[in-house]
């Protein structure tokens, strides 16, 4: 339920363009965002009568996350908030709030035991055959432990299966100088996690907001 807004980079300043119906402007040129001033390393200027501001750090400002692609010279910058979420699977999913509450905790509980290598604390959460459904061996445990771990993790999706639901959670950890996000998907049925995949791996993140004040960088 995420949204992707890439941006195509010409040259080495992000910014974006907003028009204020001026013919110039006077002094230094202040960024408000919510009401509070905030500060970059490139300054704001005027150019043909537009302002032009750097876009990650007003993007950062409203809890955005703001990615550079190398390869595709481009900027992606990620909602933190559902009013820029994306479908992914376009399914309207009618689940009492219970089941969903269920559903989400069965996630935490798997994430806290993945982080911690806690093997007693992932199968009280995953189905008998976890380990075959997700590995073909016996490996109840993904290899976790990442020092200093998940930085943060969030559901952004979830769809309708023939006996039960499939959940993809976005995850952000952070190993050694490196922040490195990817993409899992949840299969449960029966009020236990059958099956676990990673499907997207996005390594070389250059930054992540938690939320707005906690900021991790890549080093």
């Amino acid at each position: 339920m995420k949204k992707k807004i890439g941006v195509a980079v010409l040259g080495g300043l992000l910014a974006v363009s907003v028009g204020f119906g001026v013919a110039f402007a006077n002094g230094n040129i202040k960024i408000i965002v919510n009401g509070k001033q905030i500060s970059s390393d490139v300054a704001p200027r005027m150019v043909n009568n537009r302002v032009m501001v750097p876009i990650s750090f007003v993007s950062k400002a409203l809890g955005a996350n703001v990615s550079w692609d190398q390869k595709t010279q481009t900027v992606r910058i990620n909602g933190k908030t559902s009013d820029n979420a994306e479908d992914i699977w376009k399914e309207e999913l009618n689940l009492p709030s219970s089941s969903w509450a269920y559903v989400k905790n069965l996630i935490a509980v798997y994430i806290a035991g993945y982080d911690n290598r806690d093997d007693e604390l992932v199968k009280s959460v995953v189905a008998e055959g976890f380990d075959e459904n997700t590995y073909g061996k016996d490996v109840y445990t993904p290899i976790g432990g990442i020092y200093p771990g998940i930085l943060d993790y969030k559901i952004v999706d979830a769809q309708s299966t023939e006996n039960g639901l499939k959940v993809r959670v976005q995850v952000v950890s952070y190993l050694d100088v490196e922040l490195e996000g990817e993409i899992w998907d949840f299969i449960i049925s029966q009020r236990k996690i059958q099956s676990w995949k990673r499907v997207e791996y996005m390594k070389s993140i250059d930054s992540y907001t938690i939320f707005p004040g906690l900021t991790y960088k890549k080093q």
